[in-house]
């Protein structure tokens, strides 16, 4: 079916279109007339993301502005808010809720809980893309109760909002005042436990210039105990000799006893009386006096030999004794060296350790005092990054019904179905209204009869045709 021929069926059927069209927009018009008129107000929120610099807060990035402003638009259409502006305005105490709230048959629920459902259907909220700013709408059929209202919900979200960033900061800087006193207290502690250490063991600090000197002193130690050991071992060398000399009979061939010049006198001396001893042995008899003279001279000298050799012997035995007592005096020194620079470093790394948990512990303390000073601060609050741009008025004109909508609407609406009836009425009574209705269903025209004349006695129908010929438009 062409365009055409549905005009032309509509044609056809005016009357019954018109009929219908005038029954839709009649219908619709007085509905609108009828219903209850309804009011929106609206009031408008900005909302601050540059975050507070006094509180060292961060702003919000720009890409999640869009759903932070989502965050805040769900918390002004929440049960909280609602239940605030109901609590604020003591709707639960007005005589019209509570009539209200009867007529519902709520009576399992509280009348403010049943409120703040009926105050959130009403609401409507709106962010923008381009902007921070949040629009509140409520509907009602009162204009002066709708702009309270849409006031009444933009203020419960202020406090909300500031309810929602306080209260978490007030919990939180209880729990941190408990924890700077915990931490005040670990630092007095560790500061306490240092004064001990340093108190009981006489020292203020161990620098590492000590600590040089320390191994200073005791590297020349250790070189003194090389040469002394050196020299030890020279002395029991020596010792070791002698006693070899003494029991072979040869203490007259050691350095030691030819280097003495007393021994090699004496020896002399020796020499010569014991020569003289001889020479007067042969001229004289053992009683003689020059004899005995020679002999108690050879005597002498030999007893003081002997006397010379036992104290260059014992000289040799007390330098090795020596020796070795200077080396135990020079290794006792070392080791107390030693142990002085262990008892250094054990020092030094107990006050590092003891230093260091004062460090962190003032570390902690201080972080924690700043953190605490901070949430105070926040939990003291009294304003948020929100503010009311534009309250709501009270709006002159409804917003429904919309009388020339509404007939916008009806005459839409009602066209549809006058057409939809029209051309339904004409599937069930199909006529043919046209040579092209009979040429779609490719049967021959014959004759076409002119049209009826009209009133004015005009007649716009073509001519007919001769009868038996067939004619294609």
């Amino acid at each position: 079916m062409t365009l055409i021929q549905v005009l032309r069926i509509l044609w056809a059927r005016r009357r019954l279109f018109v009929l219908l069209l005038a029954l839709v927009v009649g219908a619709v018009m007085a509905a609108s007339l009828l219903a209850p008129r309804k009011y929106v107000a609206q009031a408008a929120l900005l909302i601050d993301t540059r975050g507070n610099e006094m509180l060292a807060e961060p702003g919000i990035a720009p890409q999640l502005l869009p759903a932070y402003l989502n965050t805040q638009a769900q918390i002004i259409a929440s049960r909280r808010t609602a239940l605030k502006v109901v609590d604020t305005h003591e709707l639960a105490a007005q005589a019209r809720w509570i009539e209200r709230f009867r007529s519902a048959g709520r009576g399992a629920q509280p009348v403010r809980e049943w409120i703040a459902e009926q105050l959130l259907r009403a609401l409507q909220v709106r962010t923008s893309k381009d902007s921070n700013i949040v629009r509140v709408f409520y509907t009602s059929s009162d204009a002066q109760a709708a702009a309270a209202m849409a006031n009444a919900f933009a203020q419960a979200y202020i406090e909300t909002s500031l309810e929602l960033q306080v209260d978490p900061a007030r919990r939180q800087a209880s729990w941190l005042e408990g924890q700077v006193q915990q931490l005040r207290n670990e630092l007095g502690e560790a500061q306490e436990r240092l004064s001990a250490y340093q108190r009981d063991h006489g020292v203020l600090g161990i620098d590492e210039a000590r600590i040089d000197v320390e191994n200073a002193r005791l590297q020349e130690i250790s070189n003194q105990l090389v040469a002394a050991q050196a020299a030890m071992y020279e002395a029991e060398n020596r010792e070791r000799q002698l006693a070899a000399a003494a029991r072979s009979n040869q203490l007259d061939e050691l350095p030691e006893i030819l280097k003495s010049p007393l021994l090699q006198s004496l020896k002399s001396e020796l020499a010569r009386a014991e020569a003289k001893l001889a020479e007067t042995s042969e001229r004289y008899d053992r009683n003689h006096p020059q004899y005995k003279s020679a002999a108690a001279e050879t005597e002498a000298l030999r007893a003081r030999v002997a006397t010379e050799l036992g104290v260059a012997r014992g000289a040799v035995v007390q330098s090795a004794e020596l020796a070795r007592r200077q080396v135990a005096q020079i290794q006792q020194a070392l080791d107390d060296q030693k142990s002085r620079i262990i008892a250094l470093k054990r020092q030094r790394d107990e006050l590092a350790v003891l230093s260091r948990n004062v460090e962190s512990a003032k570390a902690a303390y201080d972080a924690t005092l700043r953190q605490t000073i901070q949430t105070q601060l926040e939990s003291r609050l009294d304003r948020t990054n929100t503010a009311v741009l534009a309250p709501a008025i009270a709006p002159i004109s409804p917003a429904s019904p919309n009388a020339l909508l509404n007939f916008l609407v009806a005459v839409a609406l009602g066209i549809l179905f006058a057409s939809g009836v029209a051309l339904g009425l004409e599937l069930l009574d199909r006529k043919v209204r046209h040579r092209e209705d009979l040429l779609a269903l490719r049967v021959p025209l014959l004759a076409e009869l002119p049209a009826l004349p009209s009133q004015t006695g005009e007649s716009h129908a073509p001519e007919p045709s001769a009868v038996g010929q067939p004619r294609i438009a």
